[in-house]
């Protein structure tokens, strides 16, 4: 049990993380010590989903039915014990990494760089609904964002990461390989 995000796995464990509700429940029952068990149900809507599925982590929604609808509170990205954090990442423009789809089924993923000036100041849950829509998403959610926004098509870094030690090393992606 961790107070702070971050750090190794453990040699043959797992993570268990929640945010919200989730964070609490996990802080009053999963006891450093104590066994915990756990199942899962992933679903689409009300209809449980079979066979092989993956899963991304993400969040806010900020696109459904070609309208925008940002969740961000409903999902938990705000936090009461600090009130500008809502406001440092949703409002305030940001990189931002973004994945939509259209009424066809087809998906589009958005890099938008940001804290460059020069290069891409960014955006905020609006605009970002607003770029997925002008692509013509109908329903569209942040991924990441900051740092950890890079995209690489082949072997070629076609964003410009925000830090400014370039690429952030990072343990997950997002990976499209040819069938």
């Amino acid at each position: 049990v961790r107070p702070a995000r971050g750090g190794p796995i453990p040699a043959a464990g797992s993570v268990l993380a929640g945010t919200g509700d989730g964070a609490e429940w996990l802080h009053r029952h999963a006891v450093a010590g104590r066994t915990l068990a756990v199942s899962a149900r992933i679903s689409a809507g009300r209809e449980p989903l079979s066979g092989p599925v993956d899963v991304i982590n993400g969040g806010p929604r900020l696109l459904q039915g070609g309208s925008a609808r940002i969740t961000a509170f409903a999902e938990g990205f705000h936090w009461p014990e600090s009130p500008e954090f809502f406001y440092r990442f949703g409002v305030r423009r940001n990189p931002r990494t973004l994945a939509g789809v259209r009424r066809d089924g087809d998906l589009v993923l958005v890099a938008i760089d940001g804290r460059r000036p020069g290069v891409s100041v960014g955006a905020s849950f609006e605009e970002s609904a607003g770029v997925l829509r002008a692509l013509g998403a109908s329903d569209g959610v942040n991924l990441d964002g900051g740092g950890s926004t890079g995209m690489t098509v082949g072997s070629a870094l076609v964003s410009t990461p925000s830090d400014s030690t370039g690429e952030r090393p990072l343990g997950d992606a997002l990976v499209i390989t040819p069938r």
